[in-house]
């Protein structure tokens, strides 16, 4: 190799990096497999074959746990570690660039940092282990020493509504990668591709297929090559990936509601959403409520909530008020959560605050060891405040903020969007019944709320759901939907309960007769 480095010690002095530039320059399989012990899956091979052409334009819609991000990160260090020089019209240009972004920039910090700090790792215990003396992996970007300004990795922000930092920036050896892409705004990607214009640029998209509109979902129909484009369009489904197990996948098909849900297309078969609507409930979920059955049993160690949606004080909207009798907390198994609604003891607008906390206190009062959850929106929160200063406890409900567990977090978009699919999940699987009887009218109004409820996924790309807000219904003439919004508090992340008096004292006496079982199966057993 002719070109010389700045200093002594430097990638271009030493004598193998000749011929690993030669083996591996063309051939990012190669480089996955030979240099970081990488064994790929059938996705990943196909992923690796696509970014061999110079110009290669590549976009893969992907279930979960299909080992995409372990790809960028290998794709990326190819770019880097081989494609040190570029001759071309005259002029030569030390280094390639490469860019990785996402609406959220984190992801790429949390996704193929993370990935490529491994691939490291698997490099150094490989035959090229050399090479890892010659660049660095900073916590913002990656680069080859002595060349820090031209020969790089670096992350890039594609947030909604501001500018690229890449606009103008050009470079004849040149990668961008976009993560979450479906999230990505159709302005950015004018950009990237009004940037991608030399003959050695390569752009590598990802996401799941959360959209069905957008530069990343043109690019696997209209813009894809079997379509006369020239965008090669792959999907990596996690039903084919070696990386999650068939227990996982069964998991995932009960969370989703079966195979043919749209979140099991998206987060699961890599599919883009095909729903005829776009409503979270159908008159016949909602129905089986109704149903006269009983699912938890008088010897349950089931516990009390009150529920209170309170109205913002307009004649659009009205405060409900549940009693329910709930017991478990998981989303699946013997401790899902049931729930029985066994009183509706107010559905109006013309309660005052110190009306509605009086009544609330009352409620509570009535069922042992009951709990209490009420909005604090609005007039909610001076509600609480009247309860609270009254020497009450009250559970305040902000479900406009971001759930706890991160399993919550990564699918659904807040609070809100969490108790209510919990709720539609549970009304499925004939976990959710009302014990008590209502008039039509009422019984309706249940109904009308159940099926009106829009829902859509994120735009910044990962599958979390998101339901519309109320004012946004309002705009396309759908009421508030306080009693479903009231229901569904009880499956809220942090609705917990305490076991009732009753049910507690009915609990002690089946635990007494199982230990009874217990001590006369090892009666025989010596030291017991």
């Amino acid at each position: 190799m002719a070109v010389r480095g700045k200093k002594q010690g430097n990638i271009f002095d030493d004598p193998r990096y000749q011929d690993f530039v030669d083996r591996y320059h063309a051939d990012p399989l190669k480089f996955a497999i030979e240099c970081t012990g990488f064994i790929p899956s059938g996705d990943q091979i196909d992923l690796f074959q696509a970014m061999r052409c110079e110009n290669a334009r590549v976009s893969v819609v992907s279930g979960t746990g299909t080992g995409k991000t372990a790809a960028f990160a290998r794709v990326a260090l190819w770019h880097l570690l081989c494609h040190p020089v570029a001759i071309y019209e005259g002029k030569i240009e030390i280094g390639s660039n490469t860019y990785i972004g996402a609406p959220v920039v984190q992801q790429v910090a949390n996704g193929v940092w993370k990935e490529m700090q491994d691939t490291r790792l698997q490099i150094a215990n490989g035959p090229h282990a050399w090479i890892n003396d010659y660049y660095e992996i900073t916590k913002t970007m990656v680069y080859v020493k002595g060349y820090e300004s031209q020969w790089f990795i670096n992350q890039l922000a594609l947030q909604p509504g501001q500018a690229t930092s890449i606009a103008g920036k050009h470079r004849y050896m040149q990668l961008i990668i976009v993560d979450e892409a479906s999230g990505v705004s159709d302005k950015h990607f004018d950009v990237i591709n009004g940037t991608q214009t030399q003959g050695a640029n390569r752009t590598l998209l990802a996401s799941q297929g959360t959209r069905c509109a957008g530069f990343f979902y043109d690019t696997h129909h209209t813009l894809a090559k079997k379509n006369g484009g020239i965008w090669e369009a792959l999907r990596f489904s996690s039903e084919r990936s070696p990386f999650v197990t068939a227990d996982w996948l069964h998991a995932r098909e009960l969370e989703a509601g079966g195979r043919n849900s749209v979140e099991y297309q998206i987060r699961v078969l890599g599919l883009f959403a095909q729903s005829t609507s776009n409503v979270l409930m159908t008159r016949v979920d909602i129905e089986r409520v109704f149903e006269d059955r009983q699912i938890i049993g008088d010897d349950e160690p089931y516990g009390y909530v009150v529920l209170c949606d309170v109205a913002l004080g307009e004649y659009r909207d009205e405060s409900v008020i549940w009693i329910a009798k709930v017991i478990g907390s998981e989303d699946q198994g013997p401790y899902a959560r049931r729930v029985e609604f066994i009183a509706l003891p107010l559905n109006s607008n013309d309660k005052e605050a110190i009306d509605l906390a009086g009544e609330l206190k009352e409620q509570t009062g009535r069922y042992s060891n009951s709990s209490l959850y009420v909005d604090n929106g609005g007039i909610g929160a001076m509600v609480n405040q009247m309860i609270e200063r009254d020497g009450g406890q009250v559970n305040k409900i902000n479900w406009g903020q971001p759930c706890f567990k991160n399993e919550y977090r990564g699918r659904f978009y807040n609070l809100r969007a969490c108790a209510m699919v919990r709720f539609r999940d549970a009304v499925r699987q004939g976990r959710v019944v009302i014990r008590m009887k209502l008039d039509k009218r009422t019984k309706e109004k249940i109904i009308d709320q159940a099926t009106r409820l829009p829902y859509h996924f994120s735009d910044t790309g990962a599958l979390r759901y998101v339901i519309e807000t109320k004012e946004n219904m309002r705009k396309e003439g759908i009421k508030s939907p306080d009693m479903i919004d009231c229901m569904s508090f009880a499956f809220l992340e942090n609705c917990s309960y305490m076991a009732s008096d009753t049910a507690a004292k009915t609990g002690d006496t089946q635990a007494s007769k199982l230990m009874h079982v217990a001590d006369s199966l090892f009666s025989d057993i010596e030291g017991l």
